[in-house]
Order: structure tokens, then C-alpha cells, then sequence
């Protein structure tokens, strides 16, 4: 389970606000998972999105380059890229896995060490799927 509900409905929202996202996920498999997802979310929307950092408003992507991106970076990967500051915002999904949520901990602690505003929103109960 890798918070898909989730990260479709924050890309709506980061859309509905002028916003570019990134969503960074962890290999091919995972980008063509969330590449269905993003189809799929509602059927009287659409999420204008594509495979690749070369894609706006809305990237897909496993790459080690954001590309052109900026705005928000969703981070589904364990680790944080080196370039996670070019970002406006920086959204790390956890989902309950031991070795993953270790791994976002201390993502957390990264972030936390160096000064950055730091927000915690517990959304487990409204994206269990």
C-alpha cells in the first residue's frame, strides 16, 4: 500500500491552486500504479498528468532529476533527493510499513534539524485505501 488515495487527492488540491507537482515514487512499477490511479480517481474529472519529469502540471516519476520542477515535490521514495530544496514544498507520504515509516522518521528528523517548517497531518483514518 503506498498512499495512492492520498497522493491523487493532494495533486487535485495542488492543482485546484495553480500549483506544478512532482510525485516522486520508487521504480517503474510504482509510476505505472500511480499512473492508474491518477486515470481512474473520478470519472467527472480529470488529472492532467503524464510518465516522466518532462510532464506539467502533473509528473510521474521514479527519475533522479526533478527536471523542470519546482513547486511541490510529493516524496514516496524512502530516501530524499539531494535536490529537495529547489522545491516550494516538500510532501513526504507514510504508510505503514516498518522499514518505509523507519525511513521517513528520519526524513523527518532531516528536515527538522535543518530549520525547516515542519507540518504532521495524520490522515490514516480518512486514506486507508
Amino acid at each position: 500500500m503506498m498512499g495512492f488515495s492520498l497522493v491523487c487527492q493532494l495533486v487535485k488540491k495542488s492543482l485546484a491552486q495553480g500549483q506544478q507537482v512532482l510525485c516522486l515514487v520508487t521504480d517503474s512499477t510504482a509510476v505505472k500504479l500511480l499512473d492508474n490511479h491518477l486515470w481512474q480517481l473520478q470519472s467527472s474529472s480529470f488529472i492532467p498528468h503524464g510518465i516522466g519529469i518532462e510532464h506539467a502540471p502533473v509528473a510521474v516519476s521514479c527519475d533522479s532529476n526533478p527536471g523542470d520542477h519546482h513547486q511541490i515535490l510529493i516524496n514516496l521514495q524512502h530516501s530524499i533527493p539531494t535536490w529537495f530544496s529547489r522545491f516550494d514544498r516538500v510532501i513526504e507520504i507514510i504508510y505503514q510499513d516498518d522499514a518505509y515509516e523507519q525511513a521517513k522518521r528520519e526524513n523527518f528528523l532531516f528536515y527538522k534539524q535543518r530549520g525547516y517548517a515542519l507540518n504532521y497531518h495524520d490522515l490514516s483514518e480518512k486514506f486507508s485505501g
